[in-house]
């Protein structure tokens, strides 16, 4: 291969060409990178419950700052509980967060969180728990509250859950033994709340949440007194994973620590009741550390001496109770081999009474449907756990109008004038979408002959086949088993997210881990998973998933809808 030369003359002035071209278009490659890093929108998650109702809104203001402060766009991730937030910084999902110190201890532990700042109030980067009762309550010492109802606020908190449950051992109880009822607010000024009405004669609240609510007048805090403080503990921190880019750290963090120092700052701190941000040890938390090992190890002490917890397991009435039982009793029994528990199976008479059971402590968890786990929800705090992945791996299904074969009636608006059968009064599928078919088509249960609720679904198929009703309202399921008798389906709705496996108020929370590990290693294909899912309902063929309050956000807003889309005074107004 031949190489072409050049005088010395020339290799200079082509030298000095390349060096212009790297001067001159350098800085433009280099600001064009730093404009797409910029443009990238940083996610920082919020889990702390530092501040009570106006949380959201706080942190959004300090999430905007730090944006402002670093020009960089930025997006607050909300999430209810503390192990939605463990579960996106694990995942990377967000890189910054508000969480607190218990969830720090464990996820520092699991997958080497960091601590990046710590906020202080009075000066110093600590707090304390708070347990409280009602003003007219003659009990002065948290052993009084023996018997007695009490929230917690989530299962992974240090003020609101470890640290009570930390006193109990010390006096030989747990918390499930000590206490008659035992709720989870998720919020510390929901519990305050719950004292002050007096739906729970205590409860372990964070030292400045309640101390806010007191400053800006509370009426709910007003009603309550102390009766026991706790020792000081490092207060919740603002973490960050250990692949957070490096560049992007330093910056938040100079952020936070001079926020004091500039008035929008200080202006959104002093709303906080918050002095500042400072760095602060990993030592901070080791009390937390104490705590938590003397509680693990009474667990491990007591499980070797004590009979297996029974776990109570209700399932909304589909069916008739023989049916339920060969359904769901090789569920339980799958269940009692995966887990350190005996089941047993709890069947209440309707929809309403499961429900209530479920808040009263008579089930653990149950199968419910969207609207019964929207109304538990509401009602006793209880909280969704799992869903079914549906017939067709879509974690949904349908409501659908049924009528016979033969029948003349094609369509919604032929209905007029016509009989319905629709299933329970609180069915999602059997009776609020229905409705809300019907009513789209311009038909209000004035407009019909006839209409009926029916128990179960398999009810509603038998009363049209029967000729008893013209029409009926069942979910797609149910229509696919009996079409073969001589069934139409004339109408369907839009997908219904499917029913949640939910926990009551007083479900401990190793209880509900140790079930939802276990039913998601339910796979169809697996020989084991196969035998125990094909005995449910057809939603349940493919297994379980997990499942969020947010999946239900539809539902609610429809059934929350009613009294006013309906027009014509039928429906009660309620709220879920």
């Amino acid at each position: 291969m031949l190489l072409k030369t050049f005088p010395a003359k020339e290799w200079k002035h082509k030298i000095k060409r390349l060096l212009f071209a790297l001067v001159f278009f350098l800085p433009l490659l280099l600001s064009h990178n730093a404009f797409a890093l910029s443009d990238k929108v940083i996610k920082i998650g919020v889990a702390s419950m530092i501040t009570p109702v106006s949380a959201v809104k706080y942190y959004q203001d300090i999430i905007d700052y730090i944006g402002e402060q670093i020009k960089q766009p930025v997006q607050m991730v909300n999430r209810r509980t503390y192990d939605e937030m463990d579960a996106l910084l694990e995942k990377g999902e967000v890189k910054i967060a508000f969480i607190c110190s218990a969830p720090y201890v464990k996820n520092r532990k699991q997958f080497g969180i960091e601590i990046l700042v710590a906020p202080t109030v009075d000066g110093n980067p600590v707090y304390r728990s708070y347990i409280i009762v009602h003003n007219d309550s003659p009990m002065k010492t948290f052993p009084e509250l023996k018997g007695k109802g009490f929230a917690f606020t989530d299962p992974g908190s240090n003020t609101g859950k470890l640290y009570p449950t930390y006193l109990l051992k010390g006096m030989g109880f747990a918390p499930e033994r000590f206490f008659k009822r035992l709720l989870y607010s998720y919020s510390h000024n929901k519990s305050v709340e719950m004292v002050a009405k007096k739906i729970v004669d205590g409860a372990a609240v964070e030292s400045i949440v309640y101390d806010h609510m007191l400053k800006i007048g509370s009426p709910y805090a007003k009603q309550t007194r102390i009766i026991k403080r706790s020792p000081p503990y490092g207060i919740p921190p603002v973490v960050v994973t250990r692949d957070i880019d490096p560049v992007l750290r330093k910056k938040v963090k100079d952020v936070l620590l001079a926020m004091h120092k500039t008035a929008k700052g200080k202006a959104i701190l002093d709303a906080m009741m918050i002095g500042g941000f400072i760095e602060v040890p990993d030592a901070n938390y080791d009390s937390i550390r104490e705590m938590e090992r003397a509680i693990v190890d009474s667990a491990i002490a007591a499980g070797k001496t004590k009979d297996k917890k029974i776990v109570y397991f209700g399932v909304i009435p589909r069916d008739n109770p023989r049916i339920m039982y060969e359904k769901y009793q090789p569920l339980l029994d799958y269940l009692a081999t995966k887990t350190p528990y005996k089941y047993e199976l709890v069947l209440k008479k309707n929809y309403e009474e499961t429900v209530n059971a479920l808040g009263a402590g008579e089930m653990d968890v149950a199968l419910l449907g969207p609207l019964t786990y929207l109304e538990a929800h509401a009602k006793y705090g209880a909280v969704s756990i799992l869903k079914s992945k549906g017939v067709d791996d879509t974690t949904s299904y349908r409501s659908v109008i049924i009528t016979k074969k033969n029948s003349p009636v094609k369509t919604l608006t032929e209905l007029k004038g016509k009989s319905v059968a629709f299933a329970s009064s609180k069915s999602t599928s059997g009776n609020l979408m229905p409705r809300y078919l019907l009513a789209n088509a311009r038909i209000h249960l004035s407009d019909l002959s006839d209409y009926a609720n029916f128990d179960y679904h398999d009810s509603v198929v038998k009363a049209v086949l029967k000729g008893r009703y013209t029409a009926g309202a069942v979910r797609d399921s149910v229509a696919k088993k009996y079409r073969k008798l001589g069934l139409d389906v004339i109408a369907e709705s839009e997908p219904i997210p499917t029913g949640p496996l939910v926990a009551g108020p007083g479900t401990p929370y190793a209880v509900i881990e140790n079930i939802k590990k276990a039913l998601l290693m339910l796979d169809p294909r697996e020989t084991e998973g196969h035998a125990v899912l094909k005995r449910l309902d057809e939603d349940f063929k493919n297994g379980f998933t997990e499942a969020t309050d947010r999946d239900y956000g539809g539902v609610r807003s429809k059934i929350n809808a009613v009294p006013q889309t309906c027009g014509m005074g039928c429906h009660p107004k309620i709220k879920l």
